[in-house]
């Protein structure tokens, strides 16, 4: 059944290229519905107890396993991505049969990225999903060149990562006698590095998901890419955690040493890019941009609660992310409605929108209203945790972090009453939603306060998973001192969400 989920977006990546412009419209919508629920259906599955894992019992050109698994924290990144893909085909009139077909290729590499067991695999679907974005952003982007400079960011932050994924499988055969890219295998043997080693590959790693993520100081390809990219482009690079789930997967569980150990460094770079791109969304003319900045500043949060490594701040972290993709990918969507209506997405242009569009500035001040986190959101309930877990490593992290709050609101109230409530002489016209659009809005709504109200659904399957990778990290570490420091913050946080 998993390999169905992985293979059914490649397959509809096919048929759509075969399909005429009116026939693609629909199948793009039914397709990515039927995936949006075989996810859903594999994570209650996944809630009741059913193990998904599968591993053919040969290796493929006699150098990788195809080992694919999921646990609580892929799916719901998995259900994520499909939600997001699924609402942006209802919203947008996309007729394009390349634009489908990519985006289901797209799709068909981060099911497989986030389902990867073996190393080697989860690099070949993570260099795979930089294909349909790059020719996306070249054919139907405004300018290559942000296109260009992402690519070279990204391809040189895969290099680092590969050569560690040999490393690490080099280092294994040493050990075991056995070359291999299971993560499992990595996972279940004692480490065989030193701790210099661990922090040099640490590093090698971090910085390829530093760069994705995006992170300061390695995020200036992004505002740009997010600006003169289709919108679609820039929804997926917010849907997709993919760089936030690196960290989990390699980071955390591989290298526990050398997560203790650069706590302080990676802190200074999250706070820093919190507050630094809070301030510049503040200054941004560009609705796209104050949106891309936004983002940027919120992905902070997430990474910093990462690597608070306790339950709390983990397992915040990852409901954060999926908060962040639904809430920031939303107001995507309401820019691109925008500049459909009036081809430009200058702040200064607009003017009165609530008597222009009264329907339009309901949702648009709940979806905003999610992004700065108010009580009874969705955001508020990821970020809280993650500054709690933040808080439980150190004080003044979490205080200066939590500016992310005080900043979102001020830049994203300013925008919204600027664009709306400010009286001026315009000739901006009236305008209505569509029904899709009406549809897509109010399953957005719906998502963002009954999953503020009531987050267990996630937090609780959530728990179990990042409770056992914070034991894995405490039995794999090799310093005491560090080994103090997560049995310390385990005896913390064994908490049931509630």
């Amino acid at each position: 059944m998993l390999n169905y989920l992985i293979l059914f977006p490649l397959a509809a990546g096919l048929i759509a290229l075969i399909l005429n412009r009116g026939g693609v419209k629909i199948f793009s919508v039914l397709a990515s519905l039927i995936i949006l629920a075989l996810n859903a259906k594999f994570f209650f599955d996944g809630i009741n107890g059913v193990d998904f894992e599968y591993k053919l019992p040969f290796k493929i050109a006699n150098l990788f396993e195809y080992h694919v698994g999921v646990d609580s924290i892929s799916l719901v990144l998995m259900l994520l991505s499909s939600l997001m893909i699924f609402l942006s085909f209802l919203f947008l009139k996309i007729e394009k049969k390349a634009i489908v077909s990519c985006i289901f290729f797209l799709e068909f590499a981060i099911m497989g990225l986030f389902s990867s067991l073996d190393g080697l695999l989860f690099y070949v679907f993570w260099e795979f999903s930089l294909l349909p974005l790059l020719y996306i952003m070249g054919v139907y982007g405004k300018d290559y060149r942000p296109g260009i400079k992402f690519f070279i960011y990204a391809f040189a932050g895969s290099i680092l990562m590969l050569l560690a994924l040999i490393y690490q499988a080099y280092a294994t055969y040493k050990l075991l006698n056995v070359f291999t890219f299971d993560l499992e295998i990595w996972k279940n043997n004692a480490s065989a590095f030193s701790f210099n080693e661990q922090l040099l590959l640490f590093g090698a790693f971090f910085i390829a998901f530093a760069i994705k993520a995006p992170l300061f100081p390695l995020h200036t390809w992004a505002p740009k890419v997010y600006a003169n990219s289709p919108i679609l482009v820039s929804m997926m690079l917010v849907a997709f955690k993919m760089a936030p789930f690196g960290f989990l997967h390699f980071c955390l569980p591989l290298f526990p040493d050398a997560s203790v150990y650069f706590i302080p460094l990676i802190a200074a770079l999250c706070i820093v890019s919190i507050i630094y791109n809070a301030l510049i969304a503040y200054r941004a003319s560009n609705l796209k941009e104050l949106i891309a900045y936004s983002s940027i500043s919120h992905i902070g949060v997430m990474v910093l609660g990462i690597f608070s490594l306790n339950i709390l701040g983990i397992t915040g972290a990852v409901f954060y992310m999926f908060a962040h993709g639904l809430v920031t990918g939303s107001l995507f969507l309401m820019a691109e409605l925008l500049y459909k209506k009036y081809g430009t997405l200058e702040i200064s242009h607009y003017h009165s929108l609530a008597r222009k569009a009264p329907l339009f500035t309901i949702f648009f001040a709940l979806i905003l209203l999610a992004s700065i986190s108010l009580p009874l959101t969705i955001s508020f309930v990821g970020e809280f945790l993650a500054l709690l877990g933040i808080a439980k490593v150190s004080l003044l992290y979490a205080f200066l972090a939590g500016f992310v709050i005080i900043l979102g609101a001020i830049y994203m109230l300013a925008v919204f009453r600027k664009m709306f409530f400010m009286q001026q002489d315009t000739n901006l016209e009236s305008f209505s939603l569509h029904t899709r659009e009406i549809i897509t809005l109010v399953m957005v709504a719906f998502l963002i306060f009954s999953l503020g109200l009531a987050p267990k659904i996630f937090l609780n399957p959530l728990e179990k998973n990042v409770n056992s990778l914070v034991e894995l990290m405490k039995t794999r570490a090799i310093n005491q001192e560090n080994i103090n420091f997560l049995n310390h913050i385990k005896g913390e946080n064994n908490v049931r969400f509630r």
